[in-house]
């Protein structure tokens, strides 16, 4: 009987199929394997190559209006104008799969002569690679945990507040195929600090974010096109377009000294600070905030507790004992 005749294939046994089949199988099985590794090794490469000593340049303009009667703004956010802006990025690898950097923000004059007493944690970044779940902000003060596990390649990037609660996350993949690792990845998000508090902003509370950042190896860019949203009880209604973006030059290390120093008394806490909060966000519910009446934002509640540890080792009890207090601002801001 011909090999190619409907006979022929009706003749192959089960297990002479399956042995011809079992090499193409593998095959698939190793491709799946290599683009799993490639995706986690050139994310976690990416990330690193983010961390150092940075001139930043934020730039921030409106675009269009999308509002009826609402007219575009015609400031340009631009940190640099009467000062210089530098960053201090370190990294922490917490496993294999997650990586948290961490931002000491500072203002120098103009001639480069650091201004003492500006120094701040800034917000930190915290990737993690195939995780289960993250926090979707979807509206003012409220973030639901969304599911991932039916996404396992992606990288998460979760932006924390200046004590290290929620402010906003989002899943992409790391590029493959292009000359420089970027990220892209759109999200909902609340105002940022850089319109409530320095431009006045109140006429809107949250964005549309649409972020890519690319890494150059020496420094990188973050881009971003978003749009304001007044959300309310008629739901979101955007009122304006945005474009900006976020600059990193690398300078000598030396040039951030002032952030180190620091950071440096401060590290024990920190780490505490970032233990603490993952204890919380363990992705079994949702996390509404809620400022109690009178009060002032959390982050300073949780900066006056930072204060009292500041160059202490915390060992037990001690270590204990601030856990608690850190526990107990979360708590304090948190709705039940």
């Amino acid at each position: 009987m011909k090999v190619g005749s409907p006979g022929g294939a009706r003749s192959r046994s089960p297990r002479v199929l399956a042995a011809l089949a079992a090499p193409l199988l593998l095959a698939a099985l190793a491709c799946g394997a290599g683009a799993a590794e490639s995706q986690l090794d050139r994310g976690r490469h990416a990330i690193l190559s983010l961390t150092g000593c940075f001139l930043v340049d934020y730039s921030y303009v409106e675009t269009e209006s999308l509002k009826p009667g609402y007219a575009k703004d015609a400031r340009v956010y631009d940190v640099n104008r009467d000062k210089s802006v530098k960053e201090w990025i370190t990294a922490e690898t917490l496993s294999p799969t997650r990586v948290r950097l961490r931002r000491i923000l500072f203002f120098a004059d103009l001639s480069g002569a650091p201004r003492a007493g500006t120094e701040i944690r800034h917000q930190s970044e915290d990737w993690e690679y195939g995780a289960a779940f993250l926090y979707d902000f979807t509206a003012p003060q409220t973030w639901q945990v969304m599911d991932l596990r039916s996404t396992p390649r992606l990288w998460t990037r979760r932006i924390t507040n200046l004590d290290d609660g929620l402010r906003y996350q989002c899943a992409a993949a790391w590029s493959l195929d292009t000359a420089y690792p970027d990220w892209s990845c759109r999200n909902y998000a609340p105002i940022p600090g850089r319109e409530s508090r320095d431009m006045r902003r109140s006429d809107y509370n949250e964005l549309e974010r649409l972020t890519r950042i690319v890494a150059y190896g020496g420094s990188w860019l973050e881009r971003q096109e978003n749009v304001k949203i007044a959300h309310g009880d008629a739901g979101r209604v955007p009122i304006a377009r945005e474009t900006g973006k976020n600059w990193y030059v690398r300078l000598p290390d030396s040039e951030c000294a002032p952030a180190k120093a620091f950071a440096a008394p401060r590290e024990a806490f920190w780490t505490l600070l970032r233990e603490t909060w993952d204890s919380v966000l363990d992705g079994r519910g949702p996390f509404v905030e809620k400022t109690p009446a009178g009060a002032p934002p959390r982050f300073v509640r949780m900066f006056e507790v930072e204060e009292d540890y500041v160059g202490r080792d915390l060992p037990e009890p001690l270590r204990s004992v601030a856990r608690q207090r850190i526990l107990g601002v979360i708590q304090d801001y948190r709705a039940h």
